[in-house]
């Protein structure tokens, strides 16, 4: 086997030489035995220009390797692109040059400037020095571009995009203003957009995100309702921090019939401030609302009071939290906003699912009620004839009688305690980090470690401290029955 691989290196090396001879290039053929045989005589210019057709050989867009994967990282001064392989969440770094080439999935030409962390994608480049030829994205992935309006369920790692239910790979990849960052950071108000291969979600940029909103001097709207341009709808408590989606949003506070707004600009992971001390406040005015029910019989609540919906309804001006319930309908609770002296409100109620099916089922109860209904009155008539001519012991009054009622008493005493619910049985504990400000569905709860009542379902806990960064995460709460614990990554400084 070692004389065939000899006699293949030689023919190699008298060929190579023909072909640099008889092309006028022999002043290479030294420098290419070099790379034939690893070894080198030759003088320094020579080795430098070795070198420098290496260099081009591996610029020249050849490669060995092609993988799918996703962007995790871009360092445009370094030039280097840092990527997860899909099947082995594999990560390596490669560095690019000008020669790189880089296509969208319908083969146009991108800018590296223009591919976004986050995407799936299929790569080509030589292993040896880790260098670059060829990026596209993948055109066989599924991807959503500025997606909103999704919810997702992280006890189950799902996330519904439009009708679609995906699930999350425990390895995904979430970008958000170059940082790489966590699935539980990505607030649902944030636009997105994301990558996948058939069902499973592998990568997500977040193109607008969240910031914070404090209020000052809130004293007089406390118990009113703040509204960030329709996204955000929250009763005011003290010393809140509200999470607000990115951008520029008109926001309105109001109470008792008063109100202000402001129009705010909200920056990303950032924190800004709202002095309600400074603001001007409209005097105090009412709106006349006309309800129009579907059915006629529906009742009305308007903020937790019923209201008689027969005639109009004098509502101060403002956000309000209407509630319309009828026997056999659904309930219909939304926020209503009053701010002209006259406004009509229609409303119909959609009939019960359970509501319908008790009744098909209440006719084929009929029947047999209508068939055991004689002999049940008939009973009922020997009773009354029995409890007629025999008085009952409960009807005669004696020292044991008295005995039963205070038993009898202290079991409805029992009874009539309050319950504790497993929301109140059971907490959430945030561990870490340690004594930051924590705040529950923007009310503040305490200075962490800090616990909550569990209360199954989907809240956002946002953390903070002055001069760190604030940072927020939505919690998907299950129904077990025992306390929950959660330990944060630290804040990160803010540089002066």
């Amino acid at each position: 086997m070692k004389r065939k691989f000899d006699k293949k290196c030689s023919l190699a090396a008298v060929l190579l030489s023909a072909v640099l001879t008889l092309t006028g290039c022999g002043q290479y053929a030294s420098s290419f035995t070099t790379l034939l045989t690893g070894q080198s005589g030759d003088s320094p210019v020579v080795q430098e220009e070795t070198q420098s057709a290496v260099d081009e050989l591996n610029r020249s867009g050849i490669y060995d390797s092609e993988d799918a994967a996703v962007v995790v990282k871009k360092d445009l001064e370094a030039k280097t692109v840092q990527f997860q392989n899909i099947a082995s969440s594999r990560r390596y770094t490669l560095s690019y040059d000008g020669t790189t080439t880089v296509y969208d999935k319908n083969e146009q030409a991108l800018s590296m400037e223009q591919l976004k962390e986050g995407s799936v994608v299929t790569v080509r480049f030589y292993k040896p020095r880790k260098s670059l030829a060829y990026i596209r994205e993948n055109p066989n992935c599924m991807s959503y571009n500025n997606v909103s309006g999704y919810s997702m369920d992280l006890s189950k790692g799902t996330i519904t995009l439009g009708k679609e239910i995906y699930n999350i790979s425990s390895h995904v990849v979430v970008v958000s203003g170059g940082r790489e960052t966590d699935m539980m950071e990505v607030s649902q108000m944030d636009v997105l957009s994301v990558w996948g291969y058939k069902n499973m979600i592998y990568g997500i940029h977040v193109e607008k995100g969240h910031g914070y909103l404090r209020l000052q001097n809130e004293d007089y709207f406390v118990n009113g309702w703040i509204d960030v341009g329709d996204r955000v709808i929250r009763k005011i408590s003290e010393d809140m921090l509200l999470v607000v989606p990115e951008g520029t949003h008109t926001v309105t506070v109001s109470n008792k019939g008063s109100s202000a707004t402001q129009e705010i600009t909200f920056a990303r992971n950032e924190e800004m401030a709202w002095d309600l001390g400074e603001v001007e406040i409209t005097v105090v005015q009412k709106g006349t609302v006309i309800f129009t029910l579907n059915p006629l019989t529906a009742k009305v609540s308007i903020d937790g009071k019923q209201v008689n919906a027969s005639k109009p309804v004098e509502i101060e001006y403002g956000l309000h939290q209407m509630r319309i319930t009828a026997d056999g309908y659904d309930t219909v609770a939304q926020y209503i906003r009053v701010a002209e002296p006259s406004a009509n409100i229609a409303v119909e109620l959609e009939k019960s699912e359970e509501e319908s099916e008790e009744k098909s089922s209440d006719k084929d109860k009929d029947k047999d009620q209508d068939t055991s209904k004689k002999d049940k009155e008939d009973d009922d008539e020997e009773e009354q004839t029995t409890t007629k001519k025999y008085p009952s012991k409960s009807s005669v009054p004696d020292d044991d009688d008295e005995e039963d009622e205070e038993e009898e008493s202290e079991e409805e005493k029992k009874s009539s305690a309050p319950i504790v619910s497993s929301s109140e049985k059971y907490k959430v504990y945030i561990d870490a980090p340690d004594g930051v400000e924590a705040y529950l569905d923007g009310s503040y709860i305490g200075v962490t470690p800090v616990s909550f009542n569990k209360d199954p379902g989907s809240h956002v806990v946002t953390l903070r401290k002055s001069g760190y960064q604030t940072r927020s995460y939505t919690l998907q709460i299950d129904e077990e029955e025992k306390d929950v614990n959660y330990s944060f990554t630290d804040l990160i400084k803010l540089e002066e």
